[in-house]
């Protein structure tokens, strides 16, 4: 029980990375509003699944080998880094873009991006949740300092459970909270400033990961 203390920490660390708002907030919640609710939960799959790896590659002593390589550091940080800047961009040129005229010539929103199949929106999940920079520097950093240096054979799993669960049940409410028809008939009145300022907030923290050093 003496390392169930240091489990909850964890825990709380974790939930305040989670809330604090980043590119998976955005990407989700963006979503969401949108009316792509099935294809959000895919995507929770595939953070979730990213939260999962980076968890064990922590537990692994990742964290070890990215402080010697700082080129292996960098290049997750690139990588996550230049898909933040594709998205932002994507919702940023919606923002501006005219809407497009239908067959019976009513107004109609330019699509952020092509709608994906389940596998795609894994994927797409999947490589956020990898490449999130606030991501990799919580794994990478302080969740390592947070492991304790003798813990008990169950700590790792119940670690690693305990992360998939709190991820999930998290970006799972995003979609929920965000898909509610009552706020999505208030963001259908500001969608444009919603999908500016997300698309302007993911570009930033993208060129910001780029030029840190």
């Amino acid at each position: 029980m003496t390392q169930l203390s240091p489990l909850l920490l964890i825990a709380g660390v974790y939930l305040a990375v989670l809330a604090s708002p980043g590119p998976n907030f955005f990407i989700l919640s963006q979503m969401a509003l949108d009316g792509r609710q099935r294809e959000s939960r895919y995507v929770v799959l595939g953070l979730t699944t990213g939260s999962i790896f980076w968890v064990v590659l922590s537990l692994a002593g990742m964290s070890t080998l990215m402080a010697h390589h700082p080129w292996l550091a960098s290049a997750v940080r690139f990588l996550g880094a230049s898909y933040l800047v594709w998205y932002g961009g994507s919702l940023l040129w919606r923002a501006v873009s005219p809407p497009a005229k239908t067959a019976t010539g009513s107004a109609r929103r330019v699509p952020a991006s092509p709608r994906r199949d389940a596998r795609s929106a894994y994927r797409a999940g999947l490589l956020t949740g990898i490449t999130n920079p606030k991501g990799a520097a919580f794994w990478t950093s302080v969740f390592a300092t947070l492991v304790p240096a003798q813990a008990a054979g169950w700590f790792y799993p119940a670690t690693i459970v305990m992360v998939a669960v709190l991820s999930l049940l998290w970006h799972f409410g995003i979609t929920v909270v965000f898909g509610a028809e009552a706020i999505r008939a208030r963001y259908l009145r500001v969608e444009r400033w919603v999908d500016g300022v997300a698309g302007g907030m993911l570009v930033m923290l993208g060129v910001q990961r780029i030029v840190a050093r």
